[in-house]
């Protein structure tokens, strides 16, 4: 009979050594990794944009505004757009907290990968992914009805679609085999750019 301890090794084995796990395990947490970057980013650009002018096709941060607007709400830049959406209306506390709890799990990961492709139980979800997706959703939604549409105001009141959550979605399509055919989405992007 195995010890304790020896059960306990053969699972961190099976769950490493088994192709479709192993395979799974990587593609969700390089997705997940992407997408926190992606909607960090997003975030963080955002409150850029909006203390940017354009001159002479440049775009020029108002470094002075931005820094009394939006970093003197924190070091951090991501943590200061959080608070700066926040003090808009955009986003709670607890989508903060939600946010944060999707960078912890990032760090996590980036840091510790070997724990999440090897010890049964560490898994990324769909909540986790719905944590770091929906703060980026809301703050991407009030971004285009408050910002876009008021340079562009030709919304007709259409579902508002975030290009960092298609493009994360279709990441996911993708890698998980879940287009409708295999290539679509590169199909349609190769079939709309040489139209």
């Amino acid at each position: 009979m195995l010890g304790v301890k020896t059960q306990t090794n053969m699972k961190h084995w099976k769950k490493l050594l088994h192709p479709q796990v192993l395979k799974d395990s990587l593609i969700t947490a390089s997705i997940y990794l992407s997408a926190y970057e992606m909607c960090r980013s997003s975030i963080i650009d955002k409150p850029k944009s909006f203390f940017s002018d354009l001159s002479n096709n440049e775009i020029i941060l108002n470094r002075e505004e931005y820094d009394k607007e939006v970093m003197s709400l924190s070091k951090s830049p991501l943590e200061a757009s959080l608070l700066w959406f926040k003090n808009m209306a955009v986003i709670t506390d607890k989508d903060i907290e939600s946010f944060n709890e999707a960078r912890k799990l990032r760090n996590k990961l980036a840091h510790d990968l070997p724990t999440f492709i090897s010890t049964p139980g560490h898994e990324i979800n769909s909540e986790e992914f719905h944590k770091l997706t929906s703060v980026t959703h809301k703050v991407g939604v009030w971004w285009v009805l408050n910002y876009e549409l008021s340079i562009d105001p030709s919304y007709n009141g259409e579902e508002i679609k975030i290009g960092t959550i298609l493009m994360i979605q279709m990441m996911m399509d993708i890698a998980y085999g879940n287009e409708p055919e295999e290539g679509y989405y590169y199909k349609l992007v190769i079939e709309k750019h040489d139209s």
